[in-house]
């Protein structure tokens, strides 16, 4: 059949609606998945607020998100992967801290000092004792953590920093990727150095005490990154 004949026999409208549900329906199921992620992940927070860590269960998270447990294991292998998708959700404050704190600002001139400047801006107008606080309390105290939850929270820091890496990267595609590395990577160490001292000296609690004290740390850590150790 010639191409003319097709368009004359059949209805062109009609003929892309398969096309169309095609490219419409992988949408749909994506939307449903996140959904079902993001109510496991509220469930799994929720609960271990409430009975801690040890309280955490499959049988629990699939109740409060109202699914079942073969819908947990579809989306977290473990129940350790669902702490660690709240962990980094939680530390992903940082990285979206580091959005909205250079939305309103161009970049500086392309180099490491500009990187550092937003990096630390951002660091600062940052609110991370909320997010410590909780991660503490929900990951236990110091005598009741074991080497899972070590596993837990490095992996939750190299997510963060991935994360945060991308959009300095895209910031300042003009500097070296070694150094923007650098920067991060000191970064996200030192928050976490600062953290066991934080926790260390107010117990992990958020009142006005312990934001002061983090705000003490913090400037110790600023100040180094932005004139480097051992000046």
């Amino acid at each position: 059949m010639r191409h003319q004949e097709w368009h004359e026999t059949h209805c062109t409208e009609c003929s892309e609606i398969p096309n169309l549900d095609r490219v419409t329906a992988p949408t749909v199921r994506d939307a449903q998945k996140a959904r079902t992620r993001r109510a496991l992940i509220d469930a799994a927070l929720a609960l271990t607020d409430e009975r801690g860590r040890q309280g955490l269960t499959v049988d629990a998270v699939a109740e409060r998100a109202g699914v079942s447990r073969r819908t947990v294991f579809n989306h977290f292998a473990t129940l350790d992967e669902i702490v660690l998708a709240a962990c980094t959700e939680m530390l992903d404050v940082l990285v979206d801290g580091f959005v909205e704190a250079t939305a309103a600002a161009p970049p500086g001139e392309p180099g490491l000092a500009a990187v550092v400047d937003d990096v630390v801006r951002a660091l600062h107008a940052t609110d991370l004792v909320g997010p410590m606080a909780y991660l503490t309390h929900v990951l236990g105290g110091r005598g009741e953590q074991d080497a899972r939850v070590e596993v837990i929270v490095e992996a939750a820091f190299g997510r963060c920093g991935r994360h945060l890496l991308g959009v300095v990267a895209a910031r300042y595609p003009g500097v070296d990727p070694l150094d923007v590395q650098l920067v991060v990577g000191s970064l996200l160490s030192g928050v976490q150095v600062l953290h066991g001292h934080w926790w260390e000296r107010t117990g992990a609690v958020d009142d006005a005490a312990s934001r002061r004290e983090w705000a003490r740390l913090l400037d110790r850590l600023t100040s180094a990154l932005r004139t480097g150790f051992g000046r």
